[in-house]
């Protein structure tokens, strides 16, 4: 469902409560009561639009720093993730942008974290409603066709947006925890093998949305997402893109596939603290989402 942002809703209570305040004074005295409604209303209003644009810049400077610190890029705008995948939310609405894009490696994968926004309007008099989600991916040498694996208990409206048609795999169990939608159910089920199965069965994967799609393994949630959790996602992110079945990215390879390095995109490379799985926020080893993918090496090996 779409919501309005802190900061569109405040401005349209505003807008709103200086209506009402208007009116009241065009009525005169008796309007009296109309008038304290329409102060109030445009007074939480601004509230509102100034919370969220404190809410927006923190965000912002949090991005800052950790691409100053991390030896990360950091761009406060850009558009080409718009075009680039065609799964929602990116091809919902109108005016579609991010902002607060974090480009860097981990785990020796090119990856990123942006905020996608995007605006819809229900009717031509009704205001836009801005959504906006937190984004997160790690970029494949080869592109995959689209595949969705998201929670069962998704809203059956949200589900429908994602397109595709669902996909029962052998696993009774895995089938009340994810509903899987992919356009062809053979290549679902190459990718979700066993091993992919047991990865994404973890606890660790609660709640989490993940597609394939356009040289990208992501995951997104609703609203700006701070950098503290980062490496989790990452991790969570990591290991589904290096179980990725090796027979299905050679057949999306020799069919013509793959992708070559750009001529101007070099590897944006950080300290190995910040480059290596488990240690990402804390610059020393915390565990996080490691197990079973390397941890014995990130602690130095044994």
């Amino acid at each position: 469902m779409a919501r309005m942002s802190p900061r569109r809703l405040g401005s349209f209570a505003a807008g709103f409560g200086l209506f009402l305040t208007f009116i009241a004074f065009s009525v005169g005295t008796s309007g009296l009561g109309l008038w304290v409604v329409g102060v109030a209303v445009a007074g939480i209003g601004a509230g509102f639009w100034v919370w969220d644009s404190f809410r927006v810049r923190a965000h912002r400077a949090e991005f800052r720093q950790f691409a100053l610190s991390h030896g990360w890029k950091y761009a406060p705008y850009g558009t080409s993730y718009t075009t680039r995948f065609a799964g929602f939310p990116f091809h919902t609405g109108e005016r579609r942008r991010q902002e607060d894009i974090l480009t860097g490696t981990y785990n020796s994968l090119t990856c990123s974290t942006f905020t996608h926004l995007f605006q819809t309007q229900a009717s031509r008099d009704s205001p836009p409603v801005e959504q906006d989600y937190q984004v997160t991916l790690v970029e494949l040498d080869v592109h995959l066709p689209r595949l969705d694996i998201v929670p069962e208990s998704l809203g059956n409206r949200l589900a429908q947006a994602l397109g595709g048609v669902d996909v029962e795999m052998e696993s009774y169990d895995f089938n009340r925890r994810w509903r899987v939608k992919s356009a062809d159910r053979k290549y679902a089920m190459d990718v979700i093998d066993p091993r992919m199965m047991e990865r994404l069965m973890a606890y660790d994967f609660d709640g989490a949305a993940i597609r394939i799609e356009g040289g990208a393994v992501m995951m997104w949630s609703a609203g700006r997402v701070g950098v503290s959790d980062l490496a989790r996602r990452l991790d969570l992110l990591v290991s589904v893109a290096t179980r990725i079945p090796a027979h299905v990215t050679r057949r999306f390879t020799e069919l013509g596939y793959g992708i070559g390095p750009a001529a101007d995109d070099a590897p944006v490379t950080g300290p190995a603290w910040a480059t290596q799985g488990g240690v990402l926020n804390s610059r020393r080893y915390t565990g996080i989402g490691t197990e079973g993918d390397g941890a014995d090496d990130a602690r130095g090996g044994r």
